[in-house]
């Protein structure tokens, strides 16, 4: 080996390593970039969960809730109901007409601290059908 390739060879190793340990860095942020996306998706998830959950308990407690008596323009917000696993749902219903209904539920998926992850909102219209 030449007196001129032993004073390369020490650059190149730096470089070498510089340009692994960067590979190695992409490596692990895009890695946890995907487990952050990942449980995000899953936390959105149980939040529209919570809201089609309250939807369907609202719509089969209809009657238990006197909602047909609303007048038109009149709104009643129903307690929030809280599931298992750290979400819950609020939901609302506002009378349109002398048919329709507004019902709007809000979804919501929060940590232990109770600080919310994820909100999804699901609004349904729903017809009166007159049972005479």
């Amino acid at each position: 080996m030449t007196s001129a390739n032993r004073g390369m060879v020490l650059p190149l190793t730096l470089l070498a390593l510089v340009v692994i340990a960067t590979l190695v860095a992409c490596a692990f942020a895009s890695a946890y970039l995907e487990q952050r996306i990942g449980r995000n998706t899953l936390y959105a998830i149980q939040a529209a969960g919570a809201a089609e959950t309250g939807a369907a308990t609202v719509v089969g407690a209809w009657e238990a809730h006197s909602l047909n008596l609303l007048g038109p323009g009149e709104s009643a917000v129903l307690p929030t109901e809280v599931l298992p696993g750290s979400s819950a749902y609020t939901p609302s219903v506002s009378r349109l007409n002398d048919q329709l209904f507004l019902l709007e539920v809000e979804g919501i998926r929060t940590d232990a601290d109770a600080r919310p992850l994820a909100r999804r909102r699901l609004d349904v219209v729903l017809r009166s059908v007159d049972s005479a």
